[in-house]
């Protein structure tokens, strides 16, 4: 049987940090545009924040490319990561406006 290695880039001790930070900006700044959005289209919060949300979603994808260069992500990846990315931009419009849709249709 033909033995397979893997060529994985080594990561220097120095970067742990950074990529450690990054990672964890990923997922505050997501829940910051997530929350902002859903609460801003629920009318909980003027509707301004929105657009708060919007800068916190650049910061997410900013930070997610910055963690792909950090771990030394092929190109390939990169993009596919950053169409991720504009697929979480467009999700919670989508979400939003099935909902609309659903309870114009029972009202």
């Amino acid at each position: 049987m033909k033995e397979v290695y893997l060529n994985m880039p080594q990561l220097a001790p120095g970067d742990f940090l950074p990529i450690f930070t990054s990672a964890t900006l990923v997922m505050i700044f997501g829940v910051i545009f997530v929350g902002l959005y859903t609460f801003a289209k629920m009318e909980k919060i003027p509707t301004y924040f929105q657009y708060v949300g919007y800068l916190a979603w650049f910061g997410c994808a900013y930070s997610l490319y910055v963690l792909s260069t950090l771990v030394g992500s092929g190109d390939f990846t990169r993009k596919v990561l950053m169409l991720t990315m504009v697929a979480y931009l467009i999700l919670p419009h989508f979400i939003y406006f099935l909902m609309q849709e659903t309870h114009e249709q029972h009202d």
